[in-house]
């Protein structure tokens, strides 16, 4: 008996799991949609505003405090994704908050 595998159903260790995955990640999706919108509404000013006009000027230090507070927020998913098995539900907030820094650095890089 004890060379036998014993498949058995999703417990509550499984549940518990997949839980608290989905509560780590689960403010995340609201954090990214608010992100997406300031960058937006900040790419917008760059594109209006002159280069080195107050208004342009402060639109690129809001940028940049929005790229370090997504950055933060990132390091701090991975930090407590480490705690628990991989997720594919993880994995693909990651990836988005990788893309939406990708996009503040081509913001960033065409305003200058």
């Amino acid at each position: 008996m004890h060379n036998q595998i014993h498949l058995v159903s999703a417990g509550a260790t499984d549940a518990l799991i997949e839980t608290e995955a989905a509560r780590l990640i689960q403010p995340y999706r609201r954090y990214i949609e608010g992100w997406q919108l300031r960058a937006t509404y900040l790419a917008e000013q760059l594109a209006l505003h002159p280069r080195g006009s107050d208004a342009y000027e402060l639109a690129e230090t809001r940028l940049a405090e929005l790229r370090g507070e997504i950055a933060a927020n990132r390091d701090y998913l991975v930090v407590e994704a480490r705690r628990l098995p991989p997720d594919d539900l993880v994995d693909a907030t990651l990836d988005e908050l990788d893309e939406l820094l990708a996009s503040l650095s081509k913001a960033t890089s065409a305003s200058s």
